[in-house]
């Protein structure tokens, strides 16, 4: 009996581990899924189709609907063309996940140029030059850093807090709270991911609102 009772005693253990791991495993898988749908979602270019398009509505930066158009055009959607041009260009599908970093980088930087060629265009006025500006400077600053002094700063935290210092000036301290909840889930993103430090995170963050209050201070 006292046999027995050890045996079952053991089993339960066993059992116990058992659904203990395969909870944490859920878990864990669970957390893997957040995080990427985080990555995706605090990507520049869908963040930038959320800036653009609050501001539109909101009014005061865009003068016409055209300029609209151009600007998702520019930051949205020629960035996102990057994710299936890496997949059918040799050099970039042979590099894996780097070879999708760095074209998006390029494509970004791109539409970023062409929006300075389509500012001196049409003529836009201070508070769109400004965004258009942020947006080119922080690409720049974002590969300077990166190729030349090899040090990984988050263009995920760039992307994200260039645009929530932009919605706290244009529309009011308010959209600081929405601006602090995205940070901390992209934060933690990044860094269950493994795709970037703290310091690396923090690096990209001050990227953006450091150049987007300069500029303001200068042309707004």
């Amino acid at each position: 009996m006292q046999t027995q009772s050890s045996q079952n005693r053991n089993y339960d253990v066993y059992a116990g581990a058992i659904r203990l791991r395969r909870a944490i495993r859920r878990r864990r898988k669970c957390a893997d899924i957040l995080a990427k749908i985080i990555r995706v979602l605090t990507t520049a270019p869908i963040l930038s189709l959320a800036l653009f398009t609050l501001l539109f509505f909101i009014g005061g930066v865009f003068t016409t609907p055209v300029e609209f158009a151009v600007t998702i055009a520019l930051f949205t959607i020629l960035p996102l063309t990057a994710y299936p041009l890496q997949k059918i260009l040799p050099a970039f599908r042979s590099r894996g996940r780097d070879g999708q970093r760095t074209l998006a980088m390029i494509m970004a930087n791109m539409g970023y140029l062409l929006s300075m060629v389509y500012a001196m265009i049409a003529g836009v006025g201070s508070s769109l030059l400004t965004l258009y500006l942020t947006y080119l400077f922080s690409g720049a600053a974002l590969l300077i850093i990166n190729k030349a002094f090899g040090f990984h700063a988050s263009g995920h935290a760039c992307g994200l807090c260039g645009p929530a210092a932009a919605m706290v000036y244009f529309t009011g301290w308010p959209s600081l709270i929405a601006g602090a909840v995205l940070f901390g889930l992209c934060l933690w993103g990044s860094l269950h991911m493994g795709r970037h430090t703290v310091p690396q995170f923090f690096a990209g963050s001050a990227i953006s609102i450091v150049i987007f209050l300069s500029l303001a201070a200068v042309l707004l």
